[in-house]
C-alpha cells in the first residue's frame, strides 16, 4: 500500500477538495490562515507550536505540537496529516520551519521552493558563496568549525568581526568581537553551532522586502533600520522606516535586491527579506538574504504605507495564484512611509505598560504580561510591546519613533532591575 500519492495525483485534486498544510509559529495577527483559505477556496490543515496554539485554537483543522523546535513530533505530525489529506502545498513562514517544509514537499511531490534553494537563503556561508561568485560586494567571511578557524580569521583580517550562528535568525548567537577580550570571552561560552565569522562593514543597514511570484520580484519595499538587529543586547528599541520612491535609494537598492535574487536559486515563489550595508563610500555590501517574511512588524507596516498585505499575497501565490494583485508595487509612494518600533524586556518584573500611544501610532501589538519576570532580550523577535506609526517620509518616521520611545519610556515600569551578572548561580 502506499503512504502518499503520487505528485500528479495532488495536482488533479479539485478546488473544492484542495488542501494546505502550514507550519505554525507566528502569531495569529500575522498569518491568519482560515481568512485566507476562504477566500481561494481550500482547506487549512495547521500544525501549530504550543507556544502559539491559544490564537489558533479557535481554527477548524488546527492541531497543537507540543514538541514544536524538536523531537521529531511535527514531522510526525505533518507525516500523518499528509497520508490522509495530502496537501496541495506546503506553506512555512517562520525561518526556523523552512528546511523542513522544503524537505516535505520534496517527500511528498508538493510543488514549492525546494531543499537546495532553501539552504542557499539559509546557510550564511552557502548564500556569500554564491552571491559572491555572481560579482557582487560580500564582507570577508569564513565558516569557523573550531577555534583556530577564528584565531587565523582575525590574525588575517584583523578585529571587528562579527560571529555568528550559519543557520541562525532573529539575530540569535550573533556577536561582534572588537578586540582579544572579546574574542576570550566568547571561546569560554563556546562557538556557536556551525558559526560563520565575517569582517565588521561600516555603515547604515537597508532592507529590501518583497514577494517573487511566478519566478520573478512582484513587490518590493526599501526601508532602514533604526538602531540596529543587536538592539536587544542593550534594551534599547528596534525600528525599521520605511523609504518612499523618490529617495534617491529606493530604485538603487530594488535593483540590487533583484541581482542577489538573481545569484541564487530563486523559487518561484517567496517572500525575502534582503539586509544590505550602504557604506560611507557608497558601497553596497550584502549582509544577508532570508527567503521569507521579515520579522517584528515589518509586513504590517508594509501594509500600513500601501495597503499591500505581503503574506496574504505570499500565500494566494502559493495556492491560488489565479487570486493575486494584477498590479506589481516598488517602493511607498511619496508622502505615504510607515515603519514599525519594538521594544525590549529588561531584566526585572513588569510592573506596568504605558497606555494610550500617540495619534501617528496604527497598531500595537502587546506580547507582555504585567507580573511576569524577564531576563533581559533573548533575540530581536521577542520583544515585549510593538507598534506601527506613519509618516510622510523615512525622517518623519525615525522622529515619531523618537517620539514614541520617549513616551514608552515615560509609562513603562519595571521592579527588581537586576544586571546580567546578579542572576543567581544555578545549582
Amino acid at each position: 500500500m502506499r503512504a502518499f500519492p503520487e505528485p500528479w495525483e495532488v495536482l488533479v485534486k479539485s478546488e473544492a477538495e484542495r488542501s494546505v498544510l502550514a507550519f505554525v509559529n507566528s502569531d495569529y495577527a500575522d498569518t491568519p490562515y482560515d481568512k485566507w483559505a476562504a477566500d481561494v477556496g481550500v482547506q487549512p490543515n495547521l500544525l501549530v507550536s504550543e507556544a502559539k496554539f491559544p490564537q489558533y485554537q479557535h481554527v477548524p483543522g488546527a492541531v497543537c505540537v507540543p514538541d514544536y523546535l524538536q523531537g521529531g513530533d511535527a514531522e510526525r505530525a505533518a507525516l500523518d496529516l499528509a497520508e490522509r489529506m495530502p496537501p496541495s502545498a506546503v506553506i512555512a513562514r517562520m525561518e526556523s520551519d523552512l528546511l523542513r517544509a522544503a524537505r516535505l514537499r520534496e517527500l511528498l511531490g508538493v510543488p514549492g521552493q525546494d531543499f537546495a534553494s532553501t539552504l542557499a537563503f539559509r546557510d550564511k556561508v552557502h548564500m556569500k558563496t554564491l552571491v559572491r561568485q555572481s560579482g557582487l560586494e560580500v564582507p570577508e567571511f569564513a565558516p569557523v568549525r573550531v577555534d583556530f578557524d577564528l584565531f587565523g580569521f582575525v590574525r588575517e583580517h584583523g578585529y571587528p568581526v562579527v560571529v555568528k550562528p550559519a543557520l541562525g535568525s532573529g539575530s540569535t548567537g550573533t556577536q561582534v568581537l572588537r578586540g582579544p577580550a572579546d574574542l576570550a570571552r566568547l571561546l569560554a561560552e563556546g562557538l556557536p553551532e556551525h558559526a560563520e565569522v565575517e569582517r565588521f562593514v561600516e555603515g547604515q543597514m537597508y532592507v529590501v522586502d518583497g514577494l517573487v511570484a511566478a519566478g520573478a520580484p512582484v513587490a518590493t519595499f526599501v526601508s532602514r533600520y533604526l538602531n540596529d538587529c543587536l538592539s536587544f543586547h542593550d534594551g534599547i528599541y528596534l525600528g525599521s522606516a520605511q523609504l518612499t520612491r523618490d529617495h534617491p535609494l529606493t530604485d538603487r537598492l530594488i535593483g540590487y535586491a533583484r541581482k542577489v535574487l538573481d545569484a541564487l536559486p530563486t523559487p518561484e515563489c517567496a517572500t525575502f527579506h534582503l539586509e544590505v550595508f550602504h557604506t560611507p563610500d557608497d558601497r553596497l555590501v550584502l549582509c544577508e538574504i532570508g527567503s521569507r517574511t521579515g520579522g517584528a512588524l515589518t509586513a504590517p507596516a508594509i501594509h500600513a504605507a500601501t495597503g499591500f498585505n505581503l503574506d496574504e499575497q505570499w500565500f494566494r501565490a502559493q495556492v491560488a495564484p489565479q487570486t493575486l494583485a494584477d498590479a506589481s508595487i516598488h517602493g511607498v509612494a511619496p508622502g505615504r512611509s510607515a515603519g514599525w518600533v519594538v521594544f525590549y524586556p529588561e531584566r526585572g518584573t513588569l510592573a506596568a505598560l504605558p497606555k494610550s500611544p500617540p495619534p501617528f501610532v496604527v497598531e500595537e501589538r502587546l506580547r507582555a504580561t504585567v507580573g511576569t519576570a524577564y531576563e533581559g532580550g533573548v533575540k530581536s523577535a521577542h520583544y515585549l510591546a510593538a507598534y506601527v506609526l506613519t509618516g510622510a517620509d523615512d525622517q518623519e518616521v525615525e522622529q515619531r519613533a523618537q517620539e514614541l520611545a520617549q513616551w514608552y519610556a515615560a509609562g513603562v515600569r519595571w521592579t527588581g532591575l537586576h544586571s546580567e551578572d546578579d542572576r543567581p548561580a544555578l545549582n
